[in-house]
Parts: C-alpha cells; sequence; structure tokens
C-alpha cells in the first residue's frame, strides 16, 4: 500500500508563486503601464520612465518648468501601495526637482495618495514612497521644479 501525500496548491508549485515565502519579490506594475507626460523634450522619451531600464534612456522636460507630470495608465484596475521614482540631475537644465507627490485616479478626478511616507528628492536613486493602497487605472508623478527643468530615469509601481 502507498502511503499519503500532501495536496500541494498551485502557489507552491507554479514558479515564482510565493511558496510560503513570507518576503516574496515584489512584481513592478509599472511596466505594463502606457506611459505619458505634461511634456517631452524632442530628445528624450516618455517611454523611458518604466522601461526597466537606467541609467537610460531618460525622460526631461528642458526647457519647460514649473509643475510637470508623468504618467501610467493601466488597461484595468490595479492595487498599488508603494512607487519609486528615479531622478536624474545633469547640473544644467535637467536637476531634481523642488517638490514631488503622488496622485492616482479615483475615477472623476485626481487625488493625492494618502498616507505618503514622504517624497525624497535625491538623483541617481530610487526615492521611495509607500501610502494607504489605492485601487486606480492611472498613477501620476507631479513634479514641481526647482533650479531647472525636471527628469526622470524610472517609475516603478508595487502593490
Amino acid at each position: 500500500m502507498n502511503p499519503s501525500h500532501p495536496i500541494f496548491s498551485d502557489a507552491d508549485l507554479a514558479f515564482g508563486g510565493d511558496g510560503g515565502d513570507p518576503d516574496p519579490t515584489p512584481v513592478n506594475l509599472a511596466t505594463s503601464a502606457t506611459p505619458s507626460a505634461s511634456y517631452t523634450s524632442p530628445w528624450e522619451s516618455v517611454a523611458a520612465i518604466n522601461d526597466g531600464l537606467v541609467p537610460s534612456p531618460r525622460w526631461g522636460t528642458w526647457p519647460e518648468t514649473g509643475s510637470q507630470w508623468a504618467e501610467l495608465t493601466w488597461s484595468s484596475t490595479q492595487a498599488i501601495k508603494s512607487a519609486e521614482v528615479y531622478f536624474f540631475d545633469d547640473g544644467g537644465g535637467a536637476r531634481v526637482p523642488a517638490s514631488w507627490k503622488l496622485q492616482y485616479w479615483n475615477g472623476s478626478a485626481y487625488a493625492d495618495v494618502g498616507g505618503a511616507s514622504g517624497y525624497g528628492i535625491a538623483a541617481d536613486t530610487y526615492n521611495k514612497v509607500t501610502f494607504n493602497a489605492v485601487n486606480t487605472t492611472r498613477l501620476r508623478v507631479v513634479l514641481q521644479s526647482g533650479q531647472g527643468s525636471v527628469g526622470l530615469l524610472e517609475v516603478r509601481a508595487f502593490g
């Protein structure tokens, strides 16, 4: 007689499934989104904000200043609770922003994410922000320029 065997869940059997791992690697939801922006310099690319490539290509707004935005749009609703934004500063026309924030589309308007952990403005690294989870089809990075125009290398979003 054969001994009984445990029944495994689909997650236990799947490659990349959590398999009981208490801290699975988060999936970057941004890579499946369509990027758009308030303005893109002719030699830059808005597609750079979610292409997964750092340090280049990049998105920038030179010579435009003031309030600028870069946005990710999904074809279906995403549950998002953190994001990482990678700024570049070329020491000339494109500088880190004076400030920035995240907004999400609530179905009728853009609203600031709630409970944001803080908005760092370091260049050449990911600036991580956690917030109260939102269910949305759009996530917008709103940037206020400082000493020049603004630019991003990458935006990542996590559920």
